[in-house]
């Protein structure tokens, strides 16, 4: 009998595991809910925007220069 506690005992873990793991990813309505419509507008926005050419007579930043690769100097001691 004690064998089949100790079998029990993953098992019933097992299935609490299951369960949390369903509820914590759910789908979430309500509140939150409208986020996800709200959020793939403005990725679209931004792919418009990204995908546009340039204005003409507009200049777009350049990438600074990266700054050089020193060491420091070595430690008189």
């Amino acid at each position: 009998m004690a064998a089949l506690v100790w079998l029990f005992i993953p098992l019933i873990a097992s299935l609490v595991a299951a369960l949390w793991g369903s509820w914590a990813s759910r789908r979430r309505s309500g509140v939150g809910g409208g986020r996800d419509a709200s959020g793939v507008r403005g990725h679209e926005a931004f792919r418009a925007a990204m995908e546009r050419p340039a204005r003409s007579g507009e200049r777009r930043p350049s990438a600074p220069a990266p700054a050089p690769l020193t060491s420091p100097a070595p430690a008189d001691g």
